[in-house]
């Protein structure tokens, strides 16, 4: 029989299911907790059981899908018999795997975090969550020689902040739908990573830019 902890969680990811379809659907601010009520057949003291606010269940949407990403990436990061440099190659290459499965919601997500308290929730959880694995290959790589870096942990963490932080870019949008703007982005996004790391751009791939020639 499954502990109250885990129907707890469960329903609270039903729940969190609805809500996406429907800020998909409607918009997030055109979406009311009535709305997710309706669709999940709950009570709003039932809603208040799992959540506090709309608010509250985009952060935990937010959540989710990172800890769903990391939970998609971990086991190539502890594979023992991978090298860092086949390891890194594959970490970009499943990473974009997984954003292009959430592509529609991402660009919903990409929208609402250019709020700053998304954006600053946004960022704790990618430094607390993605940072730790990814520093995990740069000093394996380092130990290896393939990597010349003298600060792997903080070098992660600059990292991944200069990806997550296209969010933040007036031409989000262009680099989401249009293909020139987008392949710019990244070929330069995967110059700066390559030059930090002391590896060739030609060396990896990032996120489709092969695909946008």
């Amino acid at each position: 029989m499954a502990r109250p902890a885990d129907n707890h969680e469960s329903k609270k990811r039903e729940i969190l299911a609805v809500a996406e379809k429907l800020f998909l659907a409607k918009g997030y601010e055109q979406t009311s907790i009535d709305d997710v009520l309706k669709e999940c057949g709950i009570s709003k003291g039932g809603f208040y059981h799992y959540f506090k606010s709309k608010d509250e269940m985009l952060s935990e949407s937010i959540k989710n899908i990172i800890d769903d990403a990391l939970a998609y990436l971990q086991p190539l990061v502890d594979d023992e018999k991978t090298g860092a440099l086949e390891k890194f190659k594959l970490f970009m290459t499943k990473k974009a795997e997984f954003q292009s499965s959430r592509i529609e919601y991402a660009t919903l997500l990409g929208t609402l975090i250019q709020s700053d308290v998304m954006q600053y929730k946004y960022y704790v959880l990618m430094a607390q969550k993605m940072v730790a694995p990814f520093a995990q290959i740069i000093e394996q790589g380092v130990r290896e020689g393939v990597f010349d870096v003298d600060f792997p942990q903080e070098t992660a963490e600059i990292l991944i902040r200069a990806v997550v932080s296209v969010v933040q870019s007036a031409s989000y949008d262009q680099y989401l739908h249009e293909e020139t703007q987008r392949y710019r982005y990244l070929l330069s996004l995967r110059t700066v990573i390559a030059r930090t790391l002391g590896i060739s751009p030609k060396e990896f791939s990032i996120y489709d830019e092969d695909l946008a020639k």
